[in-house]
């Protein structure tokens, strides 16, 4: 469910004093009966179902060989950061998910390589029967079940103010205070404002991104990349449903004068992972799924507003002991993606004033940041939910303004809203202009770093966890963190812009280089005849000085190779000889 803040007025079975979270079991590793299943509500659909396998048999893809299931940009992000490629990276047996469909009338809405399950849609009782049959068939178990609800109705009925109209102290318009909360305009102030980065916006509709006049720079620079709607299975997330669009809008809003949001030259993928209405099981399959396609796509980083406790059928309700990052299927999704190299954001929850009063999940997953909520005058909101994880972990991680943030409506017109849903946003656009202008850090160090610099950190509490992150001082941090580094590589160029070691090599490329400004550092593997057989875009690193590792070459062929580097007007390059391994 989408973390935002919702005036009791507007209390409901689904929406009590704040919101109420959604959340998801265990269910995906239980064989359930499925004359047992339970009815969940949804729009007129066909009921849904978790098919889990027992392996990834008979498949026609490979480890080593990773290009037809991860993109250039995933794989560059895996070697960046020494991640090797694994049996859940490979795809979902097609023998087994076309021995579904071939069961009756079913549709194969997804599949999750990271889980080894397909997500499939049926009302043919014979073909589920058959299926629980099939040998390669490990489980079974209801996701969502339909009702004749046709309508929609957005599940997040949150608190908004009017237009705003009074005058800001810069261009950043109303977010000039969520941002220098955070000292982030030092960042934009030195050029980082998330060029480079690619963020994934996992969350409920986004109508608007597509006609308001302040994504329109976005639009303008092909800047949404991709889009997926995993409730309806298409492509169109722009139909219904306000919240995402609202997220969105404070990373990725350029109306100078009015707002300009944390991550503007960012890059966005943005996937639909909420259902209409309703708080149902399937909603955590879904964000499962749109992690893995993040991953796939080779983002960096995943923006989610969305958590988990409670559902429409208390039989699938979580405890506050289930909040230890281990047992919801959320949360593990959550942590798989940290472990494939990327930084996931994620709301903490506002269950701070209600019964429940803890986190949501997947904000207990390990390795990742978990957002609390604080007003412009750095206060805990009340709203925001407490920590720790139940396993004792400090949660949240950090805390980002998340009362009276600015944002963006449906109409375009600028307003306030509450809920660590826009605190969230606040705080990745910022962590990818960090982590633009530092590239070669993992995605754990950076997190290190951040709550390291967070004005709680000799004293972390519930409440605000390490505390509000300083990115002035995060970035001065990794400064001098990286300064011997610098130092390698300046002795590894010698006064150059471009060196690769070993020369001779076999199998790995240590590449060093030295940029001259803030545009991207494109660098080209050519072979002897002129064909291009590697690349790689990075980030400029702040301090001009960068490296990067190619671990991939084993393959190529004996024999010369040129090493080519473009930066701006910036040209280099040099001659390598590949040897037998």
């Amino acid at each position: 469910m989408y973390i935002y803040n919702a005036p009791a007025a507007l209390c409901g079975r689904r929406f009590c004093l704040y919101f109420r979270h959604m959340q998801l079991p265990m269910m995906p590793y239980r064989l359930l009966v499925l004359l047992l299943f339970f009815p969940l509500a949804t729009r007129a659909q066909a009921p849904r179902y978790v098919i889990s396998f027992t392996d990834k048999g008979h498949s026609p893809y490979s480890i080593s060989n990773p290009s037809p299931y991860l993109s250039a940009r995933a794989l560059e992000r895996r070697q960046r950061m020494h991640l090797d490629i694994d049996s859940t990276d490979l795809p979902v047996t097609a023998a087994y998910t076309d021995s579904l469909l071939a069961a009756g009338n079913v549709k194969l809405l997804y599949t999750s390589r990271w889980f080894n399950q397909a997500i499939i849609q049926t009302s043919d009782a014979a073909a589920l029967q058959k299926i629980l049959q099939m040998p390669f068939v490990k489980s079974s178990s209801a996701a969502m079940q339909r009702t004749n609800a046709n309508v929609y109705t957005s599940k997040f009925n949150s608190q908004r103010t009017a237009a705003i109209t009074e005058t800001a102290p810069s261009d950043y318009g109303n977010g000039y205070t969520q941002i220098h909360l955070h000292n982030g305009g030092y960042l934009h102030n030195k050029g980082y404002t998330g060029q480079g980065m690619l963020i994934a916006v996992l969350d409920e509709g986004f109508p608007g991104v597509d006609t308001n006049a302040g994504f329109a720079a976005l639009r303008n620079a092909n800047g949404i990349v991709q889009t997926f709607g995993f409730s309806t299975a298409d492509a169109n997330v722009y139909a219904s449903g306000i919240h995402g669009a609202e997220c969105l809008s404070i990373m990725a809003a350029h109306l100078p004068g009015q707002l300009i949001g944390t991550a503007p030259d960012a890059r966005y993928a943005l996937y639909q992972t909420e259902e209409a209405a309703t708080e149902q099981p399937i909603e955590e399959n879904n964000w499962a799924a749109a992690a893995e396609r993040a991953d796939s796509l080779g983002a960096d980083i995943i923006s989610s507003s969305l958590g988990y406790s409670t559902f429409d059928n208390p039989a699938y309700d979580y405890t506050y002991a289930d909040m230890n990052g281990r047992t919801s299927l959320v949360s593990k999704a959550a942590t798989m993606a940290a472990r494939k190299g990327m930084i996931v954001v994620n709301a903490n929850g506002n269950e701070g004033s209600t019964a429940w009063h803890y986190l949501t999940t997947p904000a207990d997953a390990d390795s990742i940041l978990a957002v609390g909520a604080v007003t412009s005058t750095r206060m805990p909101a009340a709203f925001s939910g407490y920590g720790p994880a139940a396993d004792g972990r400090i949660k949240p991680d950090v805390a980002a303004m998340g009362q009276a943030t600015a944002l963006l409506n449906t109409n375009g017109s600028v307003v306030t809203g509450n809920g660590t849903s826009f605190a969230t946003p606040v705080m990745a656009g910022l962590v990818a202009c960090l982590w633009q202008a530092y590239p070669q850090v993992s995605n754990i160090r950076l997190l290190q770093v951040i709550r390291a610099c967070s004005d709680h950190y000799t004293a972390p509490d519930s409440r605000v966890g390490y505390g509000i992150p300083d990115f002035k001082l995060a970035f001065d941090t990794l400064a001098k963190v990286t300064a011997a580094d610098s130092a390698l590589i300046a002795q590894r160029l010698d006064n150059g812009t471009l060196r690769a070691l070993p020369n001779p090599f076999t199998t790995t490329l240590h590449i060093y280089y030295a940029a001259h400004g803030n545009d991207p550092v494109q660098l080209a593997l050519y072979n002897a005849l002129g064909q291009l057989v590697r690349r790689q875009t990075v980030a400029a690193p702040a301090n001009g000085l960068g490296t990067t590792e190619w671990n991939d070459t084993g393959s190529l062929a004996p024999g010369p190779y040129f090493l080519h580097y473009v930066q701006g007007s910036a040209r280099a390059g040099t001659k390598l000889i590949k040897l037998n391994q």
